[in-house]
């Protein structure tokens, strides 16, 4: 669980069984809703205990984007002044674990899109011109990952570049998707 007590250091106004009902009932009502968030570690006075059950939570939620950063002390806020401030070595352990179970779930995630059509936003071919890049209406640019769309030689390039199409996802990376024109 999140610890109700970080929260309330962070003036949050909520706890984690409003935060995993909320992501229920929005799975539920939306089946193919994109949820992101971000999230702070090694913010002053968290224990071990607490970040295990940070990233359990991560784990369990299965966020379809995470960004994660190092809490780092900025002058004039009242958390600068807070006591047990984090080491930077934990700090980045405790970053590095939460990117790995990201990694893992992203993959997961990309994975159940696999023979799904999803029209996109060519944006770019790749410098060998064997491959499109484009993105999803759920990839925000330089954030997110990208679609990489077969270039087979049957559409004129410019015909294709800036221009939204339906493309079939065949396989996937960590972040990326992998298609083909349909």
């Amino acid at each position: 669980h999140i610890s109700n007590k970080i929260l309330k250091m962070m003036n949050r106004k909520t706890n984690q069984e409003q935060i995993e009902g909320l992501l229920k009932k929005i799975r539920e009502e939306i089946p193919e809703v994109t949820l992101r968030t971000s999230l702070i570690v090694g913010f002053p006075g968290e224990t071990k205990e607490q970040f295990e059950e940070l990233n359990e939570f991560i784990k369990k939620a299965k966020f379809d984007k995470l960004g994660t950063f190092m809490y780092s002390k900025e002058e004039g806020t009242p958390a600068e002044k807070l006591p047990n401030q984090i080491h930077g070595n934990t700090k980045k352990s405790r970053y590095n674990k939460i990117m790995q179970a990201q990694s893992k779930i992203s993959l997961e995630n990309l994975e159940n899109k696999i023979g799904n059509t999803y029209k996109v936003l060519v944006e770019d071919i790749s410098f060998d011109k064997k491959y499109f890049i484009a993105r999803t209406m759920q990839d925000v640019p330089e954030e997110d990952g990208i679609v990489y769309i077969k270039n087979d030689g049957n559409h004129k390039i410019d015909e294709i570049l800036n221009n939204f199409i339906e493309c079939k996802i065949e396989s996937v990376s960590n972040y990326d998707l992998i298609g083909k024109i349909v």
